[in-house]
């Protein structure tokens, strides 16, 4: 999907970047889903705004999220735990 029909055209060619987003826009431009986005906000991961009755999630919290980290994070394994302490063979 690209940023003009998520509604950012002004912003991208003017250079400058939204202070707020609707949850609507932050899932066309993260591809994340609703209730990962809600989820994210009830965990204080996502920084909000309420107008009226819109919520509008901050461009920034949203960029600090998705930007990419220096160092990756630990793997978490999923599943159950090995039988040897917990360390694959």
């Amino acid at each position: 999907m690209s940023v003009l029909s998520a509604g950012l055209s002004d912003y991208e060619t003017h250079g400058a970047k939204p202070l707020t987003v609707t949850v609507g826009t932050a899932k066309k431009l993260s591809g994340l889903g609703n209730t990962t986005l809600w989820r994210l906000i009830k965990e204080r991961q996502l920084e909000i705004v309420h107008v009226g009755r819109r919520t509008l999630i901050t461009y920034r919290s949203l960029e600090a999220l998705l930007a990419p980290r220096s160092q990756p994070r630990p793997h978490r394994r999923r599943g159950r735990p090995c039988k040897n302490g917990g360390e694959a063979p």
